[in-house]
């Protein structure tokens, strides 16, 4: 019975690692190059993991997105079982039902759809033999919603529904908004709290996105997304007593000079990112695609198609060789 109690606890520590993640599914693959979206005849489809396993060997992670429209066959369950968790890289899933669109009018006359999603995607995410992180309504501290107390109940029932699968850990994610001049902004943070104070003592985790482009923030706002980012972690981790999860980077190549921008900021997380996983109990770290995503749309307008650490042709960036140190 010992040498069983021993292999559970190794195999427990082993699921239970570090998780560095990246935003994709399937890729093209021509005959002599791996792409996303380009524009010739597309050779043959293979799941990110196969170029993973080639060129980035530090990465264990593979992030989907369930949106309103979301369709099961984007992230074929099968699938996922034999080219994701059977390879060794946890799923996690980001629950992103409410979008822009979200406020509390808005929640209020669409929370029973929403329930009746989040059953769907439960089916579907049992038939994966594995761990899965779930993390729910990404930026959702938008509006009047960040001091609605309300919100709590929407979390706390989120959090017992998909607990009905045990291989779930699940948690709330807050956006980082406000001056981003500053990097120790305890007086923005604190304003989400009525929102999540109740939830997130039943949460697995707390997580938080992070993302900048020069096409709403200066240089100089960019730059320091790192040490933000490291001490928005503690304040987190301090404030709720839970650990932490940083769901997604997202620094665009966009703009001038943007390409070595986004190579510093890769390179400033190299040295946080130690801090965060010591200070913060830091579990995961995503970046929001790995390649670029041609025609991707959002708030930062044509700088959403560069947030990968890849080009759409498969070149590395120069912010590749600090992601690639990343782990």
């Amino acid at each position: 019975m010992r040498k069983i109690s021993l292999f559970l606890l190794i195999f427990q520590v082993a699921v239970e690692a570090f998780v560095l993640s990246v935003g994709g599914f399937d890729i093209d693959k021509y005959p002599s190059l791996y792409s996303f979206h380009d524009e010739k005849p597309i050779k043959v489809k293979v799941p990110i993991t196969e170029l993973l396993r080639e060129q980035s060997k530090n990465v264990n992670g593979v992030t989907m997105w369930i949106t309103r429209d979301w369709r099961e066959d984007w992230y074929d369950a099968n699938t996922v079982q034999k080219e994701i968790v059977n390879r060794g890289y946890t799923p996690v899933y980001i629950f992103y039902y409410f979008a822009d669109d979200i406020s509390v009018a808005f929640i209020k006359e669409k929370k029973a759809d929403y329930f009746k999603q989040l059953e769907k995607f439960l089916t579907y995410v049992k038939k994966i033999d594995g761990r899965k992180i779930v993390i729910l309504n990404p930026e959702y501290n938008m509006k009047d919603v960040a001091k609605w107390k309300g919100m709590n109940k929407i979390f706390l029932k989120s959090f017992a529904l998909l607990r009905k699968d045990p291989q779930i850990i699940v948690g709330p994610c807050v956006g980082d908004f406000g001056n981003y001049d500053k990097v120790n902004a305890l007086d923005e943070w604190i304003l989400f709290d009525p929102s999540i104070a109740k939830a997130a003592k039943s949460a697995d985790f707390i997580a938080f996105q992070e993302m900048r482009a020069v096409t709403r923030n200066t240089k100089k706002q960019i730059l320091k997304t790192p040490l933000r980012s490291y001490y928005f972690s503690k304040y987190l981790h301090t404030k709720y007593k839970k650990p932490v999860m940083l769901a997604y980077v997202a620094v665009s190549s966009y703009g001038k000079d943007a390409e070595e921008i986004q190579k510093d900021v890769y390179k400033g997380f190299v040295s946080y990112l130690p801090k965060m996983k010591r200070d913060s109990e830091l579990e995961l770290f995503g970046i929001f695609h790995y390649f670029d995503y041609p025609k991707h749309q959002g708030y930062f307008k044509k700088a959403e198609e560069f947030f990968g650490v890849l080009r759409k042709d498969g070149v590395k960036k120069p912010s590749f060789q600090y992601f690639h140190m990343l782990d």
